[in-house]
């Protein structure tokens, strides 16, 4: 009698909690199709690798397969430019006020040469070995960056040290 019962439980169970609708994965297509119970396909569903989520596509007979639409539809994130301004302000800002911080380095360094009680040979050797070696080898950096243009400071005044000490 248990056997019975338990046998009949079950097919109860699967006829009523059957599946009707199949999905399958398609290779060829790289996407899920669905299938009603007479092997029609009623859907598929694809991965949009753009707005990262899969969606699905009805396949119904009112539409014509050129007009599908995807039911799952999210609207644009829209981007929040309100601070863009105030970002490329204080950017140019900054990049500004490391010209002018480099430029000051440079006309200090010329108005400490030409003061220098040096004879005036002596002082064109220095300001040419000044424009060879420092201005020319000068490092192409960021001017936005502050650490870039102390950097070229500093690699400025141990140029022209080093050029008073060779000549």
């Amino acid at each position: 009698m248990k056997k019975v019962f338990f046998t009949v439980c079950m097919l109860f169970g699967v006829f009523c909690f059957s599946q009707n609708i199949s999905k399958k994965y398609n290779s060829v297509y790289k996407r899920y199709e669905y299938f009603a119970p007479d092997g029609s396909m009623i859907g598929y569903e694809q991965y949009n690798n753009v707005l990262k989520q899969w969606e699905y596509y009805s396949t119904n007979s009112s539409q014509s397969p050129q007009t599908r639409q995807p039911t799952q539809y999210r609207d644009p994130q829209q981007l929040d430019i309100s601070n863009l301004g105030n970002v490329l302000s204080t950017k140019q800002n900054r990049y500004n006020n490391n010209v002018s911080k480099v430029q000051t380095a440079i006309n200090r360094i010329s108005d400490h040469l030409r003061n220098l009680q040096i004879p005036d040979e002596r002082k064109q050797n220095v300001f040419g070995a000044f424009e060879n070696s420092c201005m020319k080898q000068m490092p192409n950096i960021n001017y936005s960056s502050d650490s870039q243009a102390d950097s070229l400071v500093q690699f400025l005044y141990d140029c022209v040290n080093d050029q008073l000490k060779n000549n």
